[in-house]
């Protein structure tokens, strides 16, 4: 880990390593998945169609929560993955599965344009795309050794 300096009296600034960056990506991510779907509860009748074992994607069924689980654990691993796989499969497995959750992230967005009362969870996914070009971005420039 190098420092640069400039004078003494600017601030110190570290060289983050690039598996830190993008596990922060994906711990950042988790954060705003968390929340969206937190702040969701909030909306009129959601909690009514919980209870009535209905999701977005129809009745709730176990194939349903699978599905929907691993949609999760996916993003979750990789916080843990961006750590700990070589840098190879590393890079590209950041820029393939940030291109592919930022493609169903705009998809989210399109289906729920024209909701008042979904402005919120736009406002997340549009953050979310941002974190996943982000991810991209990192991955894509991964240091080269010198």
């Amino acid at each position: 880990m190098s420092v640069k300096r400039t004078s003494s009296k600017s601030l110190t600034n570290y060289n983050v390593n690039i598996k830190i960056k993008l596990a922060a990506l994906w711990t950042a991510l988790m954060f705003l998945y968390i929340y969206a779907d937190f702040f969701q509860l909030m909306t009129p009748k959601k909690l009514e169609k919980m209870i009535d074992l209905q999701t977005p994607m129809g009745p709730t069924s176990p194939e349903i929560l699978v599905i929907f689980s691993v949609i999760l654990i996916i993003p979750s691993l990789m916080i843990f993955l961006s750590v700990f796989l070589k840098t190879q499969i590393n890079k590209w497995l950041n820029i393939c599965i940030a291109a592919l959750y930022a493609s169903m992230s705009i998809l989210i967005i399109v289906s729920t344009l024209g909701s008042q009362w979904h402005t919120f969870y736009i406002l997340f996914n549009l953050i979310e795309v941002f974190v996943f070009a982000m991810i991209i971005y990192q991955a894509w420039n991964w240091p080269k050794v010198e």
